[in-house]
């Protein structure tokens, strides 16, 4: 079965900014021009997707109004994207260009459906703690 956001990105495409990160170092890049169509659409009311499997639930979603900040412009390379990674071992988001790099944790926004606004329902089940004991 495909994961939530390869079933549904069609329509979640309409609100939300989706980048695939699929490598086994989950590198993504986001388009600045991109940030800007939506935020002339929706203001600072979307999320930034890190869809890392085609099959299984496994993104990182981020509001933008938590990350607008975090993406900033000394941090766009020469095409004028942020290229990073998702750091495995604490699941942070990094970013870098230029010399210079940004980090921020991000396990809360692990597979958190519920904050993409206007989504499918229904929403994958968030998995129970002890489900991992």
């Amino acid at each position: 079965m495909p994961s939530y956001i390869t079933q549904h990105r069609v329509s979640l495409e309409q609100r939300h900014y989706i980048t695939d990160a699929t490598t086994r170092t989950m590198f993504f890049n986001f388009y600045e021009g991109r940030f800007r169509d939506f935020i002339d659409i929706y203001n600072y009311d979307f999320c930034l997707v890190i869809n890392g499997s085609m099959v299984f639930d496994d993104a990182f979603i981020l509001p933008f109004k938590d990350f607008k900040d975090f993406f900033s412009p000394e941090l766009l390379d020469a095409s004028h994207r942020w290229i990073g990674n998702v750091r495995l071992d604490d699941e942070a988001i990094v970013i870098s260009a230029n010399g210079i790099s940004q980090e921020k944790l991000a396990h809360e926004y692990h597979n958190a459906f519920h904050l993409l606004q206007d989504a499918p329902l229904p929403l994958p089940k968030e998995p129970d703690a002890n489900e991992f004991i």
